[in-house]
């Protein structure tokens, strides 16, 4: 591992500091993220690209806007670095450790980056420099847990790796495989209560063949309180793996959960097709697969195992009668896999049905006012009967075969033990076997012919399984925005020119362009207008502008360099997009205002709300901020929530507002109160684009820019722009 020449280094490079900073930075309350800048300083150390931003959007924040200790490793991989989290004393710790995260009382982090027999050198969260402090005084603070950090392989090239590593790549696999050693504690306990499963017939056995002719009620006693305590042992290792796998599986879920919405959080909006039900659906299917391969799965591996160990057992004790049980076997394999075959065919068509029937959900619940007002109730009504019907069916077919497979599985079972009971007659009658190893005999046939009996049923669910892991890869490879941006520097928008040169965009499968050869250039601090007919490209063009499209074709630069060397994040949070819908959560008016700034304080969201002039329709509320919205805003009128969505944008700096229909929802007494509250919000150097078809608005903006079915068909001074459109 080749480690910084930084952190290599620091021993000779760093002059002593006193250890009173450490000691004041310990005595007072945590300031910001202090994890988020521990992760700053890691990829510092190892000469990584860092960006706050490009780091968070892929985390699960706290309600504070922080980075929790559970994201750690994904804010470390987002930078390229690998972690695991370690428990070990001070003393533990060396120089081929370093440079780590170390995690002081209250789970406060600290980076290690470097030390000797006596003194460490740390970097305090926000600090540019080490501090060395006496290695006593960093022992009395640390809490015995620290994260070890690497540099990620994959993230340097995308060289073919060994299967092992691929696995641990996989999206899926990788979560699996970081549980490795619990699973090992899983199967370990798996083989020892197929070892305890012997007791039973041994029991059984012995009492019949030694017990019950002598009638040895001691021995008998003996024997029944050793069963006893091998049944209490494998009760407890049963309810203990049950535990553990319970508690491995929630730990996978909220990995891949996490995993698979920010993987929806980073498709690229003009890509994104299929319903949002059906993707919703999708989602959240995840559970299925884990549930196969990471729960049921793991145990079954150790019990098919153990098959060898009780059919040699059989063929000790009754020599022949084992080839009974191995033909059963193999008879209950070849039916599981028949079913799993037509099964196929019936999960294909109930994922179909099950994504129809959830957009239908969505989409009815979603426009409840709409299916009103049209009178739709009963269309919607019939729809919703008829792919009930059709999931019935299919889920019935699913049942069916499934109960198939458990029924046959059972008859095996019981023709087994049938056939192993005449056999053993012929074998008793010939001298060659005792009653009591006949009993023995049909109990560990029983034992060994259960887990075969899963194997057929698990043949069933698993080919659901894999449908549905082939349909979550299929999401998980479509195109991702963070392949997008240049991952050795960070650039910046500074000055925010604008340069479209010969864009085009057309939305995948379709022939149509929304944008056809548009050039044109906005200087900073720019005051423009869009207008023209409906989807002439105006939206288009305002969604190309703030990076939520790439165009399909020509050159759109930012401040001189091409618009994909930014990181799509970083573009968004300076080329500010305010909809025509007015988009808004559930939740209070404070929450909804803090979805892009986080970390805002009371000061600038009441400052934001009282230059969009939202400030008149709060102050009528006595809840004020705290008025809970309404699923999409739904308890706010049309224009309430264009003033509000203005405030959410104003919340941070930006330098471009772009505003598609504003006014759309509002009257002419509202819309002037909206216009005088914009003009006065937005700073000169601040550059505004308004797409509307309201006068009042235009009087906002110096130069117009007129589109038609994607071009521009005129560009220049409103005035003169408008006086054009006049004449003709």
């Amino acid at each position: 591992m080749n480690y910084p020449a930084d952190a290599r280094g620091a021993r000779r490079s760093r002059q002593p500091s006193p250890a009173t900073g450490f000691e004041a930075w310990r005595s007072t309350p945590a300031q910001g993220d202090e994890l988020l800048d521990a992760v700053a300083a890691i990829a510092a150390l190892f000469e990584r690209p860092f960006s706050d931003l490009r780091v968070k959007k892929g985390l699960a924040l706290d309600d504070d806007g922080l980075v929790p200790l559970d994201q750690l490793d994904h804010a470390l991989d987002a930078v390229g670095l690998r972690c695991h989290l370690v428990r070990r004393p001070l003393a533990a710790w060396n120089a081929q450790d370093v440079p780590a995260i170390l995690l002081l009382d209250e789970e406060r982090p600290l980076v290690l980056t470097a030390m000797d027999d006596d003194s460490c050198w740390v970097r305090l969260p926000g600090a540019r420099s080490d501090l060395q402090i006496d290695r006593r005084l960093l022992d009395a603070a640390y809490s015995g847990q620290g994260v070890i950090v690497r540099h990620d392989p994959a993230s340097e090239t995308a060289r073919e790796r060994p299967w092992d590593e691929a696995t641990k790549q996989h999206w899926f696999w990788s979560e699996v495989w970081k549980e490795r050693s619990q699973y090992g504690y899983v199967m370990f306990a798996s083989l020892l209560i197929n070892l305890l499963a012997f007791a039973m017939p041994l029991f059984t056995m012995n009492v019949y063949d030694r017990i019950i002719p002598n009638k040895a009620a001691a021995s008998l006693w003996m024997l029944a309180l050793g069963a006893l305590f091998a049944i209490a042992v494998e009760y407890g290792l049963r309810l203990a793996r049950t535990g553990l796998i319970d508690e491995v599986g929630r730990g996978i879920d909220a990995r891949l959960s996490q995993r698979l919405l920010d993987k929806v959080l980073n498709l690229p909006l003009a890509t994104q097709r299929g319903s949002t039900g059906a993707l919703a659906r999708r989602v959240t299917d995840y559970e299925q697969v884990r549930d196969f391969f990471a729960s049921t799965t793991v145990v079954l591996i150790t019990d098919i195992l153990f098959l060898a160990v009780f059919v040699a057992l059989i063929a000790v004790l009754g020599g022949w009668l084992a080839v009974i049980p191995i033909v059963a076997m193999a008879v209950m394999l070849a039916m599981g896999w028949v079913l799993q075959r037509r099964m196929s065919a019936a999960v294909a068509d109930a994922q179909v049905d099950a994504s129809m029937l959830q957009t239908t959900l969505v989409e009815t619940i979603g426009s409840l006012e709409t299916v009103k007002a049209c009178r739709a109730e009963g269309r919607m009504l019939g729809k919703w009967r008829r792919l009930s019907a059709s999931n019935a069916y299919t889920q019935e077919e699913m049942r069916k075969l499934t109960a198939t497979a458990v029924n046959l599985a059972t008859l095996c079972q019981q023709a087994t033990g049938v056939a192993l009971i005449i056999g053993g007659f012929y074998l008793f009658n010939a001298g060659s076997i005792s009653m009591g190893a006949i009993i023995a005999i049909v109990m560990l046939a029983s034992r060994s012919l259960a887990p075969v009996g899963q194997l057929a049923f698990l043949m069933t669910r698993g080919r659901q399984a894999f449908v549905t892991l082939n349909s979550l890869q299929q999401l998980m490879d479509q195109d991702d925005e963070r392949d997008k941006g240049s991952r050795s520097i960070t650039p910046e928008i500074r000055d925010g020119r604008l340069q479209l040169d010969h864009v085009s965009f057309r939305y995948p499968d379709t022939e149509r362009e929304s944008l056809a050869d548009v050039s044109l250039v906005i200087e900073p601090g720019e005051r423009v207008g869009l207008i023209g007919r409906v989807a002439s490209g105006k939206s288009t063009l305002g969604r190309v502008l703030c990076g939520l499209y790439d165009p399909t074709s020509g050159s759109y630069r930012i401040d001189g360099l091409e618009s994909r060397q930014y990181d799509p994040h970083d573009l968004r949070s300076t080329l500010r997009f305010v909809g025509q819908d007015a988009e808004l959560f559930s939740g209070t008016v404070r929450e909804n205002l803090m979805v892009g700034a986080s970390d805002a304080d009371d000061a600038a969201i009441i400052d934001a709300v009282r230059r969009s002039g939202a400030d008149e329709f709060l102050g009528r509320d006595t809840a004020g901020f705290d008025f809970h919205i309404g699923e999409r805003g739904a308890r706010l009128s049309g224009g309430q929530r264009s003033f509000l969505v203005l405030a959410r944008a104003l919340m941070t700096p930006a330098h471009l507002l772009f505003l598609d229909e504003p006014t759309g929802a509002m009257d002419s007494q509202t819309e002037k109160h909206f216009v005088d509250h914009l003009q006065a919000a937005i700073p000169s150097t601040q550059t505004l684009i308004i797409a509307t078809h309201r006068m009042t608005v235009l009087g906002l903006v110096d130069r117009l820019i007129v589109m038609d079915n994607g071009r521009i068909v005129a560009d220049g001074p409103r005035d003169e722009i408008l006086a054009q459109r006049a004449a003709s």
